[in-house]
């Protein structure tokens, strides 16, 4: 790891080479027992820098059976993540073991698993103070670093997942005042670390977005100064956006990745705004989408199909995993906003660029009972679009073509604005899948009555772990 640094101990919560070694002299000593927590860290970490390699084709390969030695990590990992330890005894080591664990809960797209190790982790993380910057004060400058990344790491992935969920933040109403990390002057790994930075931005805006704008207990309900606040936010956003992409990559270890990288970011970054935007169009007794946020989610959908193909000639990723890791972990928001576009302005465009998304779909839709069920109800949304157009029939909605926006006035007495048997008879089924139209209406009318957190939906690690 030392002649070739991993980008998993680049771009993630570690990036000190000696908290490694340290774990592995703890787990491997002779003379001393290590905790459970030392033990799932160790493996947690190692688990991931075995499957960086092979994934790399790193020379290692050849030298060692690594496939054996990562399917080892694993099952050590798993036994002990099952324990109390490291879920209730709050300590560093606890801390990274859950990160890791938030981590192989994204690649096997369970986000309510992801929930409840981000939880846990963000109650040890406010136990050891490591929100407060007074903390730091008696720790050693290197060691106070590495806490602080982790922190950090775990204060984005749970502005992420309560904006995608609808959840309340596990920190939220905390004080914090904890210095960002700070960046490395080794070029290798100082884009990776500027990197670093704006994703805590990022989670930044994602948190003042759901409790601002979602949060029914939080939310701001005075419509001007919802108005401000959105603009403001989508300044700020656009800045943020813009100062990302002038990050000078030169001299940065492994230059292809962190270039291929940047699409992650460019559907992450699009993908909030849509959910920003889309906050902005509930006005007095209708809701209404704007041009800016049809945008947006083109915008959106467009950055996948920018990252998807190159991911795909890359082999860093199978395409399952680019589905769990990538694609899961941002809003389906983009996708129902182009599909109103697409019937309320009865656009073409739009509906060849649904068509284009749900294509890419199907290259991976087997991969998990959650991909089958977003494939099936997009390509639900995309058939629906399509016979709207073909059959001239009307639609949801009144569009403004000069502003090119869309109302949509509220039914009285009731938001629901779609029924399973009208997508049924829009689809002319005589037997049709009910499941997939129930999901398909409960999706929309959820999303148009200002609830667009779809994600459950697609969580199979519920109940039975299916």
């Amino acid at each position: 790891m030392r002649a070739r640094h991993p980008i998993f101990l680049s771009s993630y919560a570690i990036s000190d080479l000696e908290i490694v070694e340290d774990l592995c002299k703890s787990v491997l000593s002779e003379t001393s027992r290590a905790s459970v927590g030392q033990v799932a860290s160790m493996h947690g970490v190692l688990f991931f820098v075995l499957k960086e390699f092979i994934a790399m084709n790193d020379g290692l390969c050849q030298k060692f059976d690594l496939t054996t030695h990562l399917d080892h990590c694993e099952k050590v990992f798993a036994a002990a993540m099952e324990t109390y330890d490291v879920l209730a005894l709050p300590s560093f080591e606890n801390i990274l073991a859950l990160t890791m664990g938030m981590v192989k809960a994204q690649g096997e797209a369970k986000p309510s698993l992801y929930w409840r190790l981000v939880s846990a982790a963000a109650a040890h993380c406010q136990s050891l103070g490591y929100h407060r910057e007074t903390t730091y004060r008696n720790i050693l400058s290197g060691k106070a670093d590495n806490i602080r990344r982790l922190f950090w790491t775990v204060y984005i992935f749970d502005k992420n997942m309560s904006l995608l969920l609808g959840r309340v933040s596990n920190m939220q109403g905390v004080m914090i005042d904890v210095r960002y990390p700070a960046i490395s002057s080794d070029l290798g790994r100082r884009a990776w670390d500027e990197s670093f930075i704006m994703g805590i931005r990022l989670a930044e805006f994602q948190d003042r977005i759901f409790t601002s704008l979602y949060n029914a207990a939080t939310s701001i309900e005075d419509a001007s100064e919802r108005a401000r606040l959105i603009s403001d936010l989508e300044s700020a956003m656009e800045q943020w956006h813009l100062e990302l992409k002038q990050i000078n990559p030169e001299g940065v270890n492994n230059i292809l990745v962190f270039k291929l990288s940047r699409t992650n970011w460019d559907i992450s970054f699009n993908s909030t705004l849509t959910l920003l935007l889309h906050a902005s169009s509930k006005t007095g007794e209708e809701s209404q989408i704007s041009s800016r946020c049809f945008n947006a989610a083109r915008n959106s959908l467009l950055a996948h199909l920018n990252s998807f193909p190159q991911y795909q000639s890359s082999k860093l990723l199978s395409d399952g995993e680019y589905f769990n890791w990538i694609l899961l972990f941002s809003s389906l928001t983009p996708f129902l906003v182009i599909f109103l576009h697409a019937i309320s302005e009865k656009d073409t465009e739009s509906v060849g660029l649904l068509s284009q998304v749900v294509g890419t779909f199907e290259t991976f839709r087997k991969v998990s009972h959650g991909a089958e069920r977003l494939y099936q109800v997009c390509t639900t949304f995309t058939n629906i679009a399509e016979k709207i157009i073909q059959s001239q029939q009307s639609s949801v909605g009144i569009y403004d073509q000069q502003g090119s926006s869309l109302r949509l006035p509220d039914t009285p007495g009731s938001m629901t604005r779609f029924h399973p048997e009208d997508l049924q008879d829009m689809l002319d089924i005589e037997n049709g899948d009910r499941a997939t139209s129930l999901y398909a209406s409960d999706l929309l009318n959820e999303f148009l009555s200002g609830e667009p957190f779809s994600w459950n939906r697609f969580d199979y690690d519920i109940g039975n772990g299916q």
